[in-house]
Formats: structure tokens, C-alpha cells, sequence
């Protein structure tokens, strides 16, 4: 038995092969989309018997209905992925949150709260580097707030009757959705990887996981797929190194969360602050297209600054991993 990463594991729990939890998360991520695809299939069934044969007025209302109806979807699918995650940790392993880096108690608020302002702090980082790959006078980055958004613009979109309430369940979304993912990721498979193979086989199994898990990144090109997929791949070693940093995973949770909330909220606002005659739907929709790596090869640009994300998140992994091992040295 190798260590244990969060917490002790209590007297008889099982622990679970390290193959077996791999095929395990993907089994929960395949039947928590069931609910996904069936909604998205009876809404595009709805659609083609109302507009016919029209294959352009079906994607068009497929794109409107990305924050009212999606947004609600993919809230239920990572919510029912966690809950099944948790109830096999529960009921197979017999442990519980504590050994996979959720303790519930006093501390868990502090560092919920300084995960949001790490996700933050990095999503800025990365958009720095974008704006310095590409050029301070037109890089859009991570946070690209729309081509001529303005304070007064953005004010006067927020006025607009919805904004603020769509701008903040979207936000509440994705806080869930990544902090689900991490759950999955960095708390359970993370943990039980530990557990089987040691903790740095368990680091670099679970980012790779993660990894792979975005492939969908390829449909907008191969080498922006690659760009992406590298992106996110030093993302889920940040997430997994400041797990093991903190011996927790409400840092990496709160974190991942405010990343994903903010690179898609703030974007959103922006372009409906350029474009006054723009729909939020159609803004959200657009944004998220392109926030997911979903918009398409003819959306996309190769500069320098595709690769601000995969650049940004692997200084901030080298600087986690020295302070990991600093500690380790330290114990």
C-alpha cells in the first residue's frame, strides 16, 4: 500500500486498482451525459419539426438556447458525475471526504476563498501572457472584453434587463462544473491513484486524465488542438500540484471554478458592451464557443498567444512544484 495524499483512510476501507479508477471516471462522465444528450437531442428534434429541413434556423436556435438550456444540462450532468464519483468512494471504498481532501470544517471557507482569488490571479496571468505573445495593442488573451467594450458600455450593458442575472448563473455554473471536476480529478482518482501507485504517478495520471478528457479541443483544427490540449494539461498540473501543496482540494476547487466563471463571464460582457444590438444569448453562446475550443477552425487564430495558457500554467506548475518539494524536504 502506498501513502495516503489527504487524509488517513479509516480501517477497512478498499481501495480501488488504479486502471479500474481510471475506467471509472470515464464510465461516470459517460453516464452523467445521458441527461445532456438526451435533452440536446429532444430540443433538436423539437426544432427540426418546427423549422422543417432548415439546417441553419436549427443552429441558430441550438446557439440561443446555449445559456437557458445547456447551461442547466451541464450543470445537472457534473453534478450527477460528482455524486456518482462520491457515492462509489462511499459505498465501494467505504472512506469519506476527508480522505480524498474535502474536510468540512472551519478552515474550509479560508481556503475555498483563496482558491477563487488563485483562479482569478491566474486567469490574469494568462492573459498577460497572451497580451505580451501578441502584442500589448491587440492581444485579446483569456480575457478578451470584446473589440471597442468601453466602462460606459459595459455600465449600459448591465443596465439591460437579465444581464446581470444570465451573466451570474453562468457564473454560478461553471463554479460548480469546475469545482466538480476537481472532485473527480484531484480528489477521488487523485487519491486513489496515491493510494496504488504513489503520489507522483498519481500527479501525472490524473492531469493526463484530464487531459484527455478535452479532445473535443481538435474540432477547431489540429495544431490549435494541440495548443489547447497542452493548455489544459499544465492547467490540471497546477490543480493537482496545489492539491498536494495544501493537502486539500478546496483550494484547487474554488480555483478551477473562478478560472472557468470568469473566462467566460467577463468575455461575455464584453461583447455585449461593443455590440449593443447583440443578445446575450447569441454574446454567451459565442464566447462559450470559443472559451471550450468549439468554435471551429474558420474562429480560430495560430499567433503566439494560443500557447499563453500552456506558457502561463507551466510557470505557475515549476512554481508549485519547487514549493512541493521544498515541503517535502521540510517533513
Amino acid at each position: 500500500m502506498k501513502a495516503e495524499l489527504f487524509g488517513p483512510w479509516p480501517a477497512g476501507a478498499r481501495r480501488t486498482w488504479g486502471a479500474a479508477a481510471i475506467g471509472l471516471t470515464v464510465l461516470g462522465y459517460a453516464l452523467s451525459s445521458f441527461p445532456l444528450v438526451i435533452g440536446l437531442g429532444i430540443y433538436a428534434a423539437v426544432l427540426q419539426m418546427r423549422d422543417g429541413a432548415d439546417p441553419l434556423a436549427v443552429e441558430a436556435a441550438l446557439q440561443n438556447a446555449t445559456l437557458p438550456l445547456l447551461m442547466p444540462l451541464l450543470l445537472a450532468q457534473f453534478v450527477v458525475w460528482m455524486g456518482l464519483t462520491v457515492l462509489w468512494m462511499g459505498l465501494f471504498e467505504r472512506r469519506g471526504l476527508a480522505s480524498m481532501g474535502l474536510s468540512v470544517n472551519l478552515a474550509a471557507l479560508p481556503r475555498y476563498l483563496l482558491g477563487l482569488v488563485l483562479g482569478l490571479a491566474l486567469l490574469i496571468a494568462i492573459a498577460s501572457t497572451a497580451g505580451l505573445l501578441g502584442g500589448l495593442e491587440d492581444a485579446p488573451g483569456a480575457l478578451d472584453m470584446g473589440a471597442g467594450a468601453t466602462p460606459a458600455g459595459m455600465a449600459e450593458a448591465l443596465s439591460r434587463p437579465g444581464v446581470v442575472l444570465a451573466l451570474a448563473f453562468a457564473a454560478c455554473v461553471f463554479l460548480v462544473q469546475g469545482g466538480a471536476e476537481e472532485v473527480v480529478f484531484r480528489g477521488w482518482l487523485m487519491s486513489t491513484l496515491t493510494a496504488r501507485w504513489g503520489l507522483r504517478a498519481a500527479v501525472i495520471v490524473s492531469s493526463t486524465a484530464f487531459m484527455l478528457f478535452h479532445v473535443h479541443v481538435f474540432v477547431s483544427g489540429l495544431w490549435f488542438g494541440i495548443a489547447a490540449l497542452a493548455g489544459i494539461g499544465m492547467m490540471g498540473l497546477v490543480f493537482a500540484l496545489l492539491a498536494v501543496l495544501t493537502r486539500s482540494v478546496w483550494e484547487a476547487v474554488a480555483a478551477h471554478g473562478a478560472f472557468n466563471a470568469a473566462a467566460v463571464t467577463a468575455p461575455t460582457l464584453g461583447v455585449i458592451a461593443a455590440d449593443p444590438q447583440l443578445d446575450i444569448n447569441a454574446a454567451f453562446a459565442q464566447v462559450f464557443s470559443s472559451a471550450t475550443g468549439m468554435a471551429g477552425p474558420e474562429a480560430v487564430s495560430l499567433g503566439p498567444e494560443t500557447f499563453a495558457q500552456a506558457l502561463g500554467a507551466g510557470v505557475a506548475a515549476a512554481v508549485l512544484t519547487v514549493l512541493v518539494v521544498r515541503r517535502g524536504r521540510r517533513a
